[in-house]
C-alpha cells in the first residue's frame, strides 16, 4: 500500500505557501489572500490524492516569527517515520536580506541532513513573463549563490494559473512520482545514461578545467584565468552528478602552432584512452568573445583530424556565459562563420556555462543534451578504433594526394614506388589496417 507523502511548506510570511499548498492539492484547502498581516498563524495540514498518491500538505506560519514552533513540529514529524518532502519557498524577485535570514532559519529548523534534501520552490512564476527560471537566477549574484546551496534542487510554481503539470514535474523531480512516458511505436526512445564519460578539448584559456569542475560539482582540476595551459597532460576525474557517475577527462590546452597534426592526434588518442572504454561525448570548449587567428587555425586542424563518426559524438561548450549580457547566443554563433561551421559540424549541439556561478541546472541541461546525442547514436559511445580508422583514412588521403601529383607530372613509376614504400611502412606499424579503409580507393 502507498504509504503516502507529507510535503512541508517553509518560508516567510507572504511568500505564497498557502497558495502553493492549494496548487499541489488541486483544491482551496488553505486560506490564501493578499494581506498586510500574516494569514497563516498556526501549522495546518490537508490531504488529497494527487496523481494516484496520497499527499498531505503542511502549511506553516512565517518561519522568522515561528521558528521554535516549526522546529518542534518537524522533530515530531521525523519521529513518525512518514515519507517527507521539505520545500523552502521564495517568491520571484531580487534576493533580499530577509531571504538570507530565512535560509539560516530553515537550516536551524531542519538540521544539516534534512536541509540537504530540501527543495527550493520559487513562487509567482507569472512575474517572469516567459523568462527561463535559470536566466532569472543567473541575473542576480545573491540569488545564484543561494541556489547553488540547493544544487539542482529547485522548481517554479505559477499559482495564478494553477495547472497540474507543474505539480507533476515537482513530484517527478523530487523522486516521489515515477515519470510516465509510454513508448511510442516508431519513435526513438531517449537514453538516460547511468555513467557518462566526457573528453574536454580546446585551446588554453578556454575554460576546460573550470568547466570540468562545474560538471563534477567540486574543484577537482587545477584552473586559473591565464592563457597558458593549466593541464599539461590528460587527467580524468569522476564524481556523482544528478544521481549518476560522471567521468571528465581534461586534456591539455591545444593551439595550432604549438603542436603538429600528428602530435595533436596522439594527444586526442590519449584523452580517449583515459575515458576507456570510450567517451560518450567529445566536448569542444570555447570561450565566448573574440575568436583569434590561432583558434581559427585550430578549427581547421580539428576538421582534418576529426573525421567520420566523431562529429556524431561531439558538441560545443561555450564558457564565460556571464559575458552574454542580454545578447542571444544564437546570434553570436551566426555572427562568426568559423564558429557557426563548427557548431553545424557538431549537429547544431551546443551549451553555455557560467563557471563563476556553478548553478547545477546548467549541468543538468548539459547532461540532458548528452543523453539526447547518445540516444541519436543508438546508445553507443565513441571508441579508440573509430578514431584510429579516421586517422588511417587521413594518412591514405595524404598518400593519394602525393601519388596523384606525381602521376600528373608523368612520374608514374616513381610515384607508385614511393607511395608503395610509404604504405608498406605504414602498414607495418599499423597491422590492423585493411584495404577497405576510407581513402584507400584512391591509391594504386
Amino acid at each position: 500500500m502507498d504509504p503516502g507523502l507529507t510535503i512541508v511548506l517553509l518560508g516567510n510570511t507572504g511568500v505564497g505557501k498557502s497558495a502553493s499548498g492549494n496548487t499541489i492539492l488541486g483544491r482551496p484547502a488553505f486560506e490564501s489572500r493578499q494581506s498586510l498581516t500574516p494569514v497563516t498563524r498556526q501549522i495546518s495540514e490537508a490531504t488529497e490524492t494527487v496523481f494516484g498518491k496520497q499527499v498531505s500538505v503542511v502549511d506553516t506560519p512565517g518561519i522568522l516569527g515561528s521558528e521554535r514552533q516549526i522546529q518542534t513540529w518537524c522533530q515530531e514529524l521525523r519521529g513518525s517515520g512518514r515519507e517527507t518532502l521539505f520545500l523552502l519557498l521564495f517568491s520571484v524577485g531580487r534576493f533580499t536580506k530577509e531571504q538570507g535570514k530565512v535560509l539560516v532559519a530553515a537550516h536551524r529548523v531542519l538540521g544539516p541532513q534534512d536541509f540537504n534534501r530540501c527543495f527550493l520552490l520559487f513562487t509567482r512564476g507569472d512575474a517572469l513573463e516567459g523568462q527561463a527560471l535559470e536566466d532569472f537566477i543567473l541575473e542576480d549574484e545573491d540569488t545564484a549563490a543561494s541556489c547553488s546551496t540547493f544544487s539542482d534542487r529547485y522548481h517554479l510554481f505559477n499559482n495564478q494559473i494553477g495547472g497540474r503539470e507543474q505539480v507533476r514535474e515537482l513530484l517527478e523531480k523530487t523522486g516521489h512520482l515515477r515519470a510516465q512516458n509510454p513508448p511510442q511505436a516508431g519513435v526513438l526512445q531517449s537514453v538516460r545514461l547511468e555513467e557518462v564519460r566526457l573528453v574536454l578539448l580546446g585551446p588554453p584559456g578556454g575554460g576546460k578545467s573550470s568547466s570540468g569542475n562545474t560538471i563534477l560539482g567540486s574543484d577537482q582540476f587545477e584552473s586559473d584565468c591565464g592563457f597558458n595551459p593549466v593541464s599539461t597532460e590528460s587527467v580524468s576525474r569522476f564524481a556523482t552528478a544528478g544521481g549518476r557517475q560522471v567521468t571528465v577527462v581534461d586534456s591539455p590546452g591545444i593551439t595550432a602552432g604549438s603542436v603538429s597534426p600528428e602530435q595533436l592526434s596522439k594527444e586526442i588518442m590519449k584523452s580517449i584512452k583515459e575515458a576507456s572504454p570510450g567517451p560518450h561525448a567529445l566536448v569542444l570548449v570555447l570561450r565566448l568573445g573574440s575568436i583569434s587567428s590561432a583558434d581559427i587555425a585550430l578549427f581547421k586542424n580539428l576538421k582534418q583530424l576529426l573525421r567520420g563518426q566523431v562529429w556524431r559524438h561531439s558538441m560545443v561548450l561555450f564558457t564565460h556565459g556571464d559575458k552574454l549580457g542580454g545578447q542571444s547566443i544564437e546570434g553570436l554563433i551566426r555572427s562568426n562563420s568559423h564558429v557557426s561551421e563548427l557548431v553545424s559540424m557538431c549537429g547544431g549541439r551546443y551549451c553555455v556555462f557560467d563557471n563563476k556561478r556553478r548553478i547545477r541546472q546548467q549541468v543538468r541541461t548539459f547532461l540532458s543534451k548528452i543523453d539526447e546525442m547518445v540516444s541519436a547514436n543508438g546508445g553507443q559511445h565513441y571508441t579508440e578504433e573509430m578514431f584510429r580508422r579516421a586517422q588511417r583514412g587521413r594518412v591514405y588521403r595524404a598518400l593519394a594526394s602525393v601519388w596523384k601529383t606525381l602521376k600528373q607530372h608523368k612520374y608514374w613509376f616513381l610515384g607508385t614506388l614511393s607511395v608503395g614504400l610509404l604504405m608498406y611502412a605504414f602498414r607495418t606499424y599499423n597491422p590492423q589496417i585493411t584495404l577497405s579503409e576510407p581513402g584507400s580507393e584512391f591509391l594504386p
